[in-house]
């Protein structure tokens, strides 16, 4: 693991020196060095850090503000204050920073820090991955809870790209087969591959308002506009977004015209 390091400090030559004494320590990167404050909360914007020493002797914000700035990126790096005050580092440890280091700085201090460093960021990719897991598994429950009508009768859970969407049936506009997936449709044009099968879904909507029209669709009965001959016994839907025509099998349209109180 390769800890990527920035270093912030208004003395250059302190900087130098600093540079010079994590450069000997195993698997560390310094990807960058800042004077300000301010531009050291950029550079951690535009790039991956996850280490930052920072001497605080010469900075007039106090620590606690500092780190406040910096826990509110995005993704907040580790921090390490470097000071010539030995009351600074018993502060510094309840507000949360990784180690406080009194000067003058060491070689032995220094690694020991970047190795506390590893650990914790380890140990927060495998809290990730556990996050993730129980976030998964928690997502799969609730998925198995809409399919079984348990919850939000009305709904329309659909999974797609890690999330839940929750489509309103009435804007359910039709369900075509492709392939494995279904294409849902709704009427603001919007589209979901999901992993229902037609069948599935046949009997999660509201049989009221939906027809299996084809062996390849399911129609909302709200958004037919017309109905087409189509020759043989064979007829077209066509629906009001104007974009989609359904095929209405032969054996079906009997059934869609008693339905529709069609004579």
């Amino acid at each position: 693991m390769t800890v990527k390091v920035l270093i912030v400090d208004e003395d250059e030559r302190e900087r130098i020196v600093l540079r010079y004494i994590i450069e000997q320590a195993n698997n560390v990167e310094i990807v960058g060095e800042a004077v300000r404050l301010m531009e050291a909360l950029l550079l951690c914007q535009e790039i991956k850090v996850d280490l930052v020493f920072m001497d605080i002797t010469n900075y007039k914000m106090t620590e606690l503000e500092t780190i406040k700035k910096f826990e509110s990126l995005k993704e907040p790096p580790l921090l390490v204050f470097i000071s010539e005050n030995k009351e600074t580092a018993a502060y510094a440890y309840e507000s949360g920073v990784l180690d406080c280091i009194i000067k003058p700085i060491e070689q032995q201090r220094i690694e020991k820090t970047i190795d506390r460093a590893k650990y914790q960021m380890a140990h927060k990719d495998i809290i990730d991955v556990i996050v993730r897991n129980k976030l998964r598994e928690r997502v799969d429950f609730m998925l198995e809870r809409y399919k079984s009508h348990e919850v939000y009768a009305n709904k329309l859970p659909v999974r797609e790209k890690g999330k839940v969407t929750l489509l309103n049936q009435s804007d359910v506009v039709y369900c075509e087969s492709q392939a494995k997936k279904v294409f849902i449709c709704t009427a603001d044009d919007e589209g979901y591959l999901s992993n229902y099968t037609l069948n599935e879904l046949e009997q999660r909507l509201d049989s009221a308002n939906f027809f299996r029209a084809h062996q390849a669709f399911i129609v909302n009965l709200n958004y037919i506009k017309e109905i087409i001959n189509f020759g043989e016994g064979s007829y077209i839907l066509h629906l009001n977004n104007g974009n989609k025509n359904i095929i209405l099998s032969r054996s079906r349209a009997k059934l869609l015209r008693q339905r529709l109180g069609i004579q």
